[in-house]
This record gives C-alpha cells, structure tokens and sequence, in this order.
C-alpha cells in the first residue's frame, strides 16, 4: 500500500472518524486484532498497523474481530448495539414483572449478565 494512502487512513483512525467504517478495516500486528476505523480502543503505533478492504480479508490474514467495536457484526444488528439490545431485553423484561417476581438478580440472569453489569448498562 502507498505510504499516501497508509498515512490518510492512519490519519483516520487516530480521529476515530465514523465515515471510513465498511471503507477499510485497521489490523495490529501486535495484538493480532482487527478493529473499525472509529473504534474507542487505544490507537495503535503505525508501524504495527495494516490495513484491509474487508473483515474477511482481515479474518484471512489471521485477525480476530476486535470485542469493543465489533467489526465483524453489520450496523443496525443487535450485535451491533450490545447495550442497546440488553437495555430493550431488560425493559420488557421490567414490564413483564421480573424484578417484582425475581428481582435484579433474576432479571440479571435472564439477560444473561451479572446483576452490576446490568446495573451499569441500565444507569449510563
């Protein structure tokens, strides 16, 4: 890849800029994960940065998908929006009865996650 474009990529995710996510995929080296343009992890040294046209040709090359920005899900899915997904679950959950019945840790364990982190989810 031409320095040019390596250094305008490096450039967009140093900014995080939500505009290139699907235009390419950033892959560390060092960690051997592949992440979004706009993912919230620390940036990464250039020098350990590669980049792909796709998540599969990052998946090919031997990188996993990065579990914060979650590049090999699509937008819009459920995957996408972890947080929102749980928050909706817990919701209907709470309108159904649960936490009179079972309370926040059997609310918790419907959704799969411990009653913090349901907590976290629910009040940020």
């Amino acid at each position: 890849m031409g320095t040019d474009l390596h250094d305008q990529r490096y450039r967009a995710v140093e900014a995080r800029d939500p505009r290139f996510d699907g235009v390419f995929y950033t892959a560390v080296r060092t960690t051997g994960i592949y992440c979004r343009p706009s993912c919230p992890a620390r940036t990464p040294r250039t020098e350990n940065v590669q980049f792909y046209a796709s998540a599969a040709a990052a998946q090919d090359a031997g990188f996993r998908a990065c579990r914060r920005c979650r590049p090999d899900t699509t937008p819009g899915s459920p995957e996408w929006d972890v947080r929102a997904d749980v928050v909706g679950r817990a919701m209907r959950l709470i309108r159904d009865g649960v936490i009179e019945r079972q309370g926040v840790d059997g609310l918790a364990e419907h959704l799969g996650y411990s009653s913090r982190h349901v907590g976290r989810m629910l009040t940020d």
